[in-house]
Formats: structure tokens, sequence, C-alpha cells
């Protein structure tokens, strides 16, 4: 009897597998289907781009050239056309003889539909449906599909990013989309501003203004600015968790504090110390800061408790302003080479990688994607913010300014 109900569970259990497979196969959407095929491994060294061919699109020119745009801009893809959209089956021996690998296939029809093809097989191995709107933000919506399908990874088209630019007298605060195409100028001005933070539509800076070191915050929708703590001690914004706690270094000449701070004014000190510290950061439950207690700027974690430091940086006499990726397992600094220079630390594979050669390059704020870094470079002769990537293979200039934090 034990025996005949085994069976029977073991039987029962085999037929929901099966009906999970069958559901799989035949009721998912292609792009479902083949969502774990890489058809670019853009964490290769020296890869080769990616060649595309836009067919159809009638009708929606700004949001096929926001699509070319947005995947030639990330320098691995090379897109031809729009060509004229063909018969509704696809054949993909009329591409054989060219260089192109994957077809995207646009149709306005009542909303843009949406197939992509490589040039092996008349099966698609993405389709969907968006609605029919010639405008930046479906093309970005459609690259970003794109984009995931043929890498594996998130696109960075939905970034943005703040960022610094100084006038005679004072600084400004800019906001940007994420190829700097876009810029808005938010209008606030301060003496000095020594740290800015995006979050949603708020944006969380550090400044200096008649004497006073200040942390605010400014909301993007009211265009209101509001006072968060003010002193005559020199205060650095760290970080900002959620929407109710912030992480800041306060020095009075003597001690150099780390703090956490809630939104009812509550502070809890984590560290004080007469070593030289700055740039607080959050990094998943633990803080990542910069101290020279070993002599020299190097990067250390602790607990949000002040407990259990830990020294994580250790080639190369002065590193700083570190920045972690959204999953924790990188950690992008500026290094002092000769000139500044940035550098990626894997944590999982422990080894560390220069992503920048030319000119001082510093300030890395990892996005949110995971893959690319905004920067501030002088490679050129003047302080601009660049897009790279973490492996230093896409090096983009965006827009003058310096200090950019990249964000959603």
């Amino acid at each position: 009897m034990r025996f005949s109900k085994r069976l029977y569970i073991s039987f029962n259990i085999i037929k929901e597998k099966i009906f999970l497979t069958l559901f799989l196969l035949f009721f998912l959407p292609p792009s479902s289907i083949w969502a774990e095929k890489i058809y670019i491994d853009i964490n290769q060294p020296g890869i080769k781009k990616l060649t595309i061919a836009l067919e159809g699109f009638d009708r929606i020119p700004v949001t096929w050239e926001t699509i070319k745009n947005n995947l030639e801009f990330t320098e691995y893809f090379k897109v031809y056309g729009p060509f004229p959209y063909k018969e509704d089956s696809f054949n993909p021996s009329l591409w054989k003889a060219t260089d192109v690998e994957i077809v995207i296939r646009g149709k306005t029809d009542g909303n843009i539909g949406i197939k992509i093809f490589t040039t092996t097989l008349d099966k698609p191995i993405f389709a969907k449906d968006y609605p029919l709107k010639n405008d930046e933000s479906t093309g970005n919506l459609i690259s970003a599909d794109i984009f995931k399908l043929l890498t594996g990874k998130d696109s960075p088209f939905f970034n943005r990013f703040v960022f610094l630019r100084k006038f005679k007298d004072s600084t400004g605060i800019f906001l940007s989309n994420w190829n700097g195409k876009n810029i808005y100028d938010t209008g606030i001005r301060r003496e000095i501003i020594s740290r800015v933070i995006l979050r949603g539509n708020r944006i969380f800076y550090s400044s200096l203004e008649k004497r006073n070191w200040q942390i605010e915050v400014f909301e993007l929708s009211s265009k209101t600015n509001r006072e968060i703590l003010k002193s005559r001690a020199l205060l650095q914004l760290g970080d900002v968790i959620g929407d109710s706690q912030i992480i800041y270094l306060q020095n009075d000449g003597d001690l150099s504090e780390i703090k956490i701070m809630d939104i009812s004014g509550k502070v809890k000190t984590l560290t004080s110390s007469r070593w030289v510290e700055s740039s607080p950061r959050l990094f998943g439950s633990k803080i990542i800061f910069v101290s020279n207690r070993a002599g020299s700027p190097q990067i250390y974690e602790m607990t949000e408790g002040g407990l259990g430091l830990r020294r994580l940086t250790f080639q190369g006499r002065y590193n700083t302003e570190p920045s972690v990726s959204p999953d924790g397992s990188k950690l992008a600094l500026s290094s002092l080479i000769g000139n500044f220079q940035i550098f990626v630390i894997d944590f999982t594979t422990g080894s560390q990688i220069q992503v920048t050669n030319e000119g001082n390059n510093e300030q890395p704020s990892f996005c949110p994607d995971g893959n690319f870094i905004t920067i501030m470079s002088d490679r050129r002769g003047k302080r601009e913010i660049f897009l790279v990537s973490s492996d230093g293979l896409v090096q983009k200039p965006l827009t003058n300014g310096y200090l950019p934090y990249c964000s959603r």
C-alpha cells in the first residue's frame, strides 16, 4: 500500500513536469523562450560589433532613430536601415550575401509590432507589440528590450545622471538623460557643492554657502528646496538609504565622524577618529569609506553599527572615490598612478582592472544597469562627463561637467 502511494505521488509529479514543459514551449512568447541565449557577450575583450538591420518602422522616424542611435551609442552594435518592410514571412536567405546577423522588423498597423530574427532562421526569436507612438520614450522602451535580448544585460537607456558645472562665483547642479543629449538646469547655485545624489525625483546634495555647510534636498516635481542639516563643520553627503536616512561625514578640523541621520533628525555616529576620512557609501548591509589610517588613502568597509572594519584596497598608494555596482559584485574607484585613473575590482574573482588611461579620470559612479559607469575625465583638455563600460571597452564623452551621479 505504501509502495502504491509513493508510485501515485511520483506519477503526479511527472505529469506536472510534463505539463509545465509543454506550457513553456507552446504558450510563452518567443522572448521568454530564448531569454537565456546571448547573441553578443559584451564582457568578452575585443568583441566584434553585432550587425543589425532595421526593416519597416513606417510613420515613426523619431522612434526608429532613437532605437538606432541608442544601440550604436553603446559601441556594441552596427545598425543599418531602416529598409522597406517586406512580406510578412521572413526569408533569411535574402540576407546571406550581407554581413547582417540580426533583423529587427517593425510593422506599424494599429501598434508597433516588433519581431526579431537571426539571419539563419525563419522563426522570430522575439515578438512584442508596443503602442503606436512616434517619440523617444517608445524608442527607448523598444531598444531596451532589444539590448536585453541580445546581450542578456539590462540596458542603460533609462539611466539619468546629475552632475555639476562650475561658474565664475558659484557651482550649479544639472540633470541629464543617459547619453547627455537632454540636459536640464535645476537652477541650484552654491559656492561649493561636494556631493550630489539623484533618488527618483529628488536631488540630495552637500554644499557650502556663506561659510556654512549644509545638506539639502531639491524636489524636481515642485522645484522646492529643503535644508536637512546645517553646520559650521565640514559636511559631506555620502549616501541616501531609501527615503528615510542619509549617511554623511562631518569634520570639524579635529575629528572625522561618519554618521547616519534619519528623517526625524536622530543621529547615530558610526566612527569618530583623528584620521582623515571621506566618501562614506552604502554597500549592502555595510558601509565603505576612505581613510588614511594606513598612511595613505585606502578604501575600507564596516557594518552599519561601525563594527567589523576591513581594508578592501591594497594595490596602489592612493585609492579613493568608491562606487559599488548595484549587485554588489564590483567596486569602481579612482587611483593615483601618475594621473588619476579608474579601476574596477571584481569581488567574485578578486581581479582588478584599469579601465581608463588618458588624462585624469575620477569620480566614478556605477549606473543602475551594472555595466556602465559615469566618470569625470579631462583627457580632452577640460572636465567632461564620460560614460565608460566596467571593462573599459566603451569610452563615450557625454557633456561638460564633473562629479556625476548615475541613477534611474
